[in-house]
């Protein structure tokens, strides 16, 4: 809008003078002026006396002021009210503005006293401060880019700062065992509440039957992977009530919903990293190995190595992913990965 007024602008020069007193009068609001702030920027601009006489829009409070260019305040009138405007709220006179010129008025008189009415309506309305809970919904169900990154802004988090989404039954929420991240709240979605929590894996806490928590994500993508809370909310059981999406591993892909790759696996990355070196492959051939066959004595005759070789081997490989790949408990943690890079190797190929 603001490009096609500067265009019809240099069509017509008194087009420009338009331009220039709506942009004048919108920088107003942009920065929060009030109206004595208005009165003075409009005396300035006008290079005349101008007036307001306005009734709050609570009622009772009552604002009668002059001010000339010099932003000095007036107690008697310098002139007739060459050009006025009514105030208007929601189809309700709250007053009126004007401009005291002496000599004829100018061109664009007109329009500036409509500016100075149309900025005091909207300063005289109460102006909304969104709630942390608002700010928090809006990133994770954001309308657009310029609303995440407000809200975002609002809740002190950085749109690249890594974060995670806790979720848990709305009849079983957690307490405050985990900080959340920036300012953000816990809010209540359907049958659920969410949580935006810092990068560290929260400790479980208390009082809560089942919680899922997701991988750490950007915080401005973090809305497109709610559904990966959703899933470790999906595993979670009496036996392991909390579950946190970097112990499920590759398996996290398992979610046909989901829009994550390989670089926003922790285990995959790491992997990835090992397996760069001619070592680490060698590493993860061993693995391969004990994954199908099951022992470190199988594998050790299956690789022609000793069993303390082959446990080694495997220690340095949980070492390097993060996890014991050996333990019962990450079997399927461990063979997920190994699928998933056996995987991406064929696709090379």
């Amino acid at each position: 809008m603001q490009g096609l007024m500067y265009r019809l602008a240099e069509l017509d020069a008194d087009s420009a003078g338009l331009v220039r007193v709506i942009d004048y009068f919108d920088a107003l609001i942009r920065h929060g002026a009030d109206t004595t702030a208005m009165l003075r920027a409009s005396a300035a601009l006008a290079d005349c006396v101008v007036g307001i006489d306005v009734v709050g829009t609570s009622g009772g409070h009552r604002q009668r002021a002059r001010c000339d260019p010099k932003g000095r305040w007036l107690t008697q009138a310098a002139g007739e009210r060459s050009a006025a405007k009514d105030v208007v709220v929601d189809d309700v006179v709250m007053g009126s503005v004007w401009i005291e010129r002496a000599g004829p008025a100018l061109a664009l008189d007109d329009m500036l006293v409509d500016r100075m009415a149309l900025t005091a309506a909207v300063i005289l309305v109460p102006r909304h401060s969104p709630s942390a809970a608002e700010h928090t919904r809006s990133v994770l169900f954001p309308v657009d880019d310029i609303a995440l990154l407000s809200s975002l802004t609002a809740l002190h988090i950085e749109p690249t700062d890594r974060v995670r989404v806790a979720m848990s039954a709305a009849d079983s929420p957690p307490g405050p065992a985990s900080p959340t991240a920036g300012r953000s709240v816990p809010i209540t979605v359907d049958d659920h509440v969410l949580y935006l929590l810092t990068n560290e894996p929260p400790a479980p806490p208390v009082g809560c039957s089942h919680l899922g928590v997701s991988l750490a994500l950007r915080a401005d993508d973090i809305h497109r992977h709610l559904g990966n809370a959703r899933f470790a909310l999906a595993q979670a059981s009496e036996y392991r009530p909390v579950v946190i999406a970097d112990r499920l591993g590759a398996l996290n892909l398992l979610d046909r919903r989901s829009s994550l790759t390989i670089s926003d696996i922790p285990d995959l990355v790491r992997a990835n990293e090992l397996r760069a070196t001619p070592h680490g492959r060698e590493l993860l051939g061993t693995l391969r190995a004990y994954l199908g066959s099951g022992s470190l004595r199988a594998t050790a005759d299956r690789t022609h190595l000793h069993h303390s070789s082959v446990a080694h081997r495997l220690a340095k490989v949980s070492e390097a992913v993060g996890y014991p790949v050996d333990s019962i408990e990450h079997r399927a943690r461990a063979t997920a990965m190994m699928m998933v890079l056996d995987g991406s190797d064929t696709a090379v190929a």
